[in-house]
């Protein structure tokens, strides 16, 4: 896993309790700074790779829980969002988060466990059904090998029994979960891909076999699962490799333990294309036909969507009627052509989602 090379700490955070359990478990150089960590003199895909290796301590004065930055342009799954940093120590060459913030580092809130706890009892005690990840704007395990949160957060929501903590990842780095009394309340999931693009545009994740094999220790250990193959692909060959994914999935994973699997398309902010293309001079996953979509984005032609979603939908369906199975940011429209209805028809996505949380996760 992941150790950044240089590590800044905010001066009003260095004596922090758990600022100092963090670093205790770091060896790298640390520089305490009264602002922001100065941004070396590099053009901005240079500045990328650098703070890939770099990591800032800070408190977060903004709010930790709120809802997923979704548009209205398209179908919202309704998620939460527990805000724990920013940035991804992985590097794939499409990913949003590239042209998404200003700042390049990676960063961690340190007063995560104090205020960001505190909102999220508030949020609980409403009894609402809330969905609420941490993987929106990082890995949800990219902070783990010194920080280790998602422990903790576990516990938290083990004491409740009416919301469901998705931790979203693409690593394998969960050997520190087995002995946790979950009561089912976490679900860990992990994006998958096809393996050859895991292997070009998904600079150091793991293979996704192994990240199958992650899924079926976790649901061992009796953690529900999830997957999201967001984003899928075109390329030649994309049918095959995306059914051996699919059957490798299903003989690992029972079909019961799963919360849901979400299908989403390549789409990315125009600004993307230039910055990706800059650091990844070898990819051609932005070399197909794309149209501006209600968003902003850059997405595939709808029949190409369309295409995309049926074959991977018509595969998963072989294995299982039950689980639940959604797109992520699409339209009604395509949504009716690729299963034959809408959400609206099931009291919309977000009801859709909340009822496989309960029934897999066995939420009140």
């Amino acid at each position: 896993m992941w150790q950044p090379q240089k590590v800044f700490v905010a001066e009003e955070v260095k004596d922090h309790p758990y600022t100092q359990e963090i670093l205790s478990r770091l060896r790298q150089p640390v520089e305490i700074v009264k602002e922001l960590p100065p941004l070396p003199l590099l053009s901005w895909a240079e500045a990328i790779s650098w703070g890939k290796k770099t990591l800032f301590l800070t408190r977060y004065s903004g709010r930790f829980f709120r809802p997923c930055p979704g548009t209205k342009a398209y179908l919202c799954c309704g998620y939460r969002i527990f805000h724990i940093g920013q940035g991804c120590p992985l590097d794939c060459s499409y990913c949003i988060l590239q042209a998404y913030f200003n700042r390049p580092w990676l960063t961690f809130f340190v007063n995560v466990l104090e205020d960001g706890l505190k909102e999220l009892e508030e949020a609980l005690a409403t009894g609402r059904l809330l969905r609420i990840g941490t993987g929106e704007f990082t890995d949800s395990f990219a902070f783990e090998p010194f920080a280790c949160l998602n422990p903790r957060l576990i516990t938290f929501f083990a004491r409740q029994d009416r919301s469901v903590l998705e931790l979203k990842t693409k690593t394998t780095f969960i050997h520190h979960l087995k002995e946790i009394s979950h009561r089912r309340r976490t679900i860990l999931a992990w994006s998958l891909n096809a393996p050859s693009l895991c292997q070009t545009e998904e600079k150091g994740a793991p293979p996704v076999t192994e990240r199958i094999k992650a899924a079926e220790k976790a649901t061992r250990w009796g953690y529900p699962v999830a997957f999201h193959f967001d984003p899928l692909v075109r390329f030649k060959g994309w049918q095959e490799e995306y059914q051996q994914v699919v059957d490798t999935l299903f003989r690992h994973i029972p079909a019961d333990n799963i919360a849901w699997i979400s299908l989403g398309s390549l789409r990315f902010m125009p600004a993307l294309k230039e910055i990706a293309w800059r650091r990844f001079p070898g990819t051609k996953i932005f070399s197909d036909e794309f149209v501006l979509g209600l968003d902003g984005k850059k997405r595939y032609f709808r029949p190409l969507r369309v295409e995309l979603y049926r074959f991977l939908y018509q595969r998963i369906r072989r294995f299982s009627q039950e689980v639940c199975v959604y797109l992520c940011m699409e339209s009604e429209e395509v949504w009716q052509e690729v299963f034959g209805f809408t959400p609206a028809a099931l009291g919309g996505l977000p009801r859709m989602l909340d009822k496989a949380a309960q029934r897999v996760c066995g939420l009140a």
